[in-house]
């Protein structure tokens, strides 16, 4: 009987000490991210709302998606992007929806920041609006044209100097 005892007792050691160790946003992953942050204007005004969305260009693990609050938008370093290439799409409705909250563990967010990025992704592939009026030209969401290029231990600022009419014709 003793050594039933035994065996269930480690059988539940061996179980609970490896979940324990994933809890905490300390043990969600050990990705080496960047903080990511800077300023969004349309036509030399600063966005008053918004959201601004990262893809990846290559098979990176981290999406990102933020909310853009008087012009200015920042990923702290424990949700942020890992180096390389990205997309950049900016959206601002007439009747905002409000982003993603970047203070929970990078698990949940990067789960939730990927399906915000896929559905701009079908947004761009249907040719539909998911939400009300745009403010922003679709050169800067479903047909981006913008693209970073986040770099480890580097300042990864990026601004944004938007523009609501087209470029000039040549």
């Amino acid at each position: 009987m003793r050594s039933i005892k035994h065996v269930f007792v480690w059988i539940v050691v061996c179980c609970l000490v490896p979940a324990a160790g994933g809890c905490g946003p300390g043990g969600v992953d050990d990705l080496p991210r960047q903080a990511v942050w800077g300023k969004v204007a349309l036509d030399g005004v600063p966005l008053a709302q918004g959201t601004i969305a990262f893809r990846p260009l290559a098979a990176l693990p981290t999406p990102g998606m933020v909310s853009i609050s008087g012009g200015g938008y920042s990923i702290p370093k424990a949700q942020g992007l890992v180096a390389g290439s990205y997309e950049v799409s900016i959206l601002s409705s007439e009747n905002p929806v409000p982003a993603e909250k970047v203070n929970e563990p990078p698990g949940q967010e990067t789960r939730r920041q990927t399906e915000a990025v896929d559905g701009i992704v079908r947004t761009k592939t249907l040719g539909k609006s998911a939400s009300s009026k745009q403010l922003i030209p679709s050169r800067y969401n479903t047909a981006t044209t913008l693209t970073v290029e986040v770099k480890e231990g580097a300042s990864n600022a990026f601004d944004f100097a938007l523009t609501s009419v087209g470029p000039p014709k040549k």
